[in-house]
């Protein structure tokens, strides 16, 4: 694979890495890293990639791969945190207690993401933020389609559990 295919086919993926590797990392300069340090993998081992059917599902496998490895070596839990990957609910100009209530219910929902198991949560990060299907999914994190629904169907009821929880309190 020469510099234009490896441009043209990988480097195309390297946003949906990084973002996928901040919701693991939570941290801006550790996923600007792993996703160096995979790209440079990628680089290194580019003859062998024609052989892969899915480069994308590559891609985010090694960038999961990678970020888990680092945490593991740092000694440190996974953070997800989603305003930095865009996924904001506050509008343009929202009215003050518009923002308020908007901006408690991400950090609800941050809280309640740090609290799911990692396969729930990285699938969950997949779905529904990163918008990838079911089989895309299962290449990536070389899954059983029937785990990864389990697991996206558990990573919602808990999360709506926490927010029932605490939108329920004082009622």
């Amino acid at each position: 694979m020469h510099q234009e295919e490896f441009t043209r086919t990988i480097l195309v993926h390297k946003n949906k890495m990084y973002r996928f590797a901040l919701s693991i990392m939570g941290n801006e300069h550790e996923a600007k890293d792993v996703v160096q340090d995979v790209m440079l993998k990628l680089w290194e081992t580019r003859m062998e990639l024609e052989d892969k059917l899915n480069l994308e599902a590559w891609c985010i496998t090694l960038t999961r791969n990678k970020s888990l490895d680092k945490i593991k070596r740092m000694g440190r839990k996974l953070k997800s945190n989603l305003d930095d990957v865009g996924m904001k609910l506050v509008s343009d100009n929202p009215l003050p207690d518009t923002y308020t209530i908007q901006n408690d219910t991400m950090n609800n929902v941050s809280e309640a993401l740090l609290k799911l198991p990692e396969q729930q949560k990285a699938v969950f990060q997949l779905r529904d933020v990163e918008g990838y299907s079911y089989l895309e999914i299962c290449e990536a994190l070389n899954m059983e389609m029937s785990k990864v629904k389990v697991y996206i169907f558990r990573a919602r009821k808990s999360i709506k559990e926490s927010l029932e929880k605490i939108n329920s309190y004082g009622q």
